[in-house]
């Protein structure tokens, strides 16, 4: 675990400047992001459980391996405590934050202020990011996109979202925003759901090359959720999804 958990809106400004990377890629290509040289992506899991008193890690641990970073919900019926934060945090890994208010997608400003109380709530640092969870069949927009970024402003973190870029409205909600607005590509992150490994080997050892789905324009695709807890082959599991993140954003994690 860094020795420190303080970031300055200036400092995380400046990594926001130095790791920005336009991704220019078509739907269908199966992986558009290849971790830089010298930063290996990271591995790690997401869930909607307490995983303090779930018991989740130590079976990832025990079934899966070791992760490096935990996904959990900012804002969402079972919400991220700093008591479950600390716990984390104490096991040495990092965690990942997502936001799933609702799946209307109807005020993106009024959505993105919530996620922000809550994380400053929490006390997470400057520097953060922040996916908003956008599920294949959600009417996102691209007014909504350029709204919920639009609210980041000012705020110290970073705007984000979990999206699928082959199916359903994203692809074209995200690029429409971009094309309005080149900044959004700039100020904001994407964690993929796609390709997704159907039936693979869930344990760490058989990750697969980082190789995200990326939307077909400019985008800072950072993480990739590559197989879920129901698409495990036959067995007895964590209840967990498996996760990549690129080394390169390793920032942008709350450690």
């Amino acid at each position: 675990m860094p020795a420190s958990r303080v970031r300055t809106l200036a400092i995380a400004a400046s990594t926001l400047g130095s790791l920005f990377v336009t991704q220019q890629a078509h739907a269908s290509a199966p992986a558009a992001v290849v971790p830089a040289a010298g930063h290996p992506a990271l591995w790690g899991i997401d869930t909607t459980d307490n995983v303090q008193t779930s018991g989740d890690i130590t079976q990832t641990e025990a079934d899966l391996g070791t992760p490096q970073f935990v996904g959990r919900y900012l804002v969402y019926s079972s919400r991220l405590s700093t008591t479950e934060a600390a716990y984390i945090h104490g096991l040495g890994m990092s965690i990942l934050l997502i936001d799933d208010p609702n799946h209307v997608f109807t005020s993106g400003g009024v959505d993105a202020q919530d996620a922000i109380a809550h994380a400053r709530a929490l006390g997470v640092p400057h520097g953060i990011a922040i996916f908003r969870d956008v599920e294949t069949n959600d009417p996102i927009t691209s007014t909504y996109i350029a709204a919920y970024v639009a609210a980041f402003s000012g705020s110290g973190y970073i705007a984000g979202f979990y999206e699928n870029a082959i199916n359903g409205p994203f692809d074209s909600a995200y690029c429409g925003a971009v094309a309005s607005n080149k900044a959004i590509a700039n100020k904001t992150l994407l964690y993929s759901s796609e390709p997704e490994h159907t039936g693979s080997n869930p344990r760490r050892s058989a990750r697969p090359h980082f190789g995200p789905n990326v939307p077909a324009c400019a985008n800072r695709t950072a993480a990739w959720q590559y197989l879920e807890r129901g698409l495990f082959p036959a067995g007895t599991w964590p209840n967990v999804d498996v996760d990549e993140l690129a080394g390169r954003f390793s920032a942008f994690l709350w450690s």
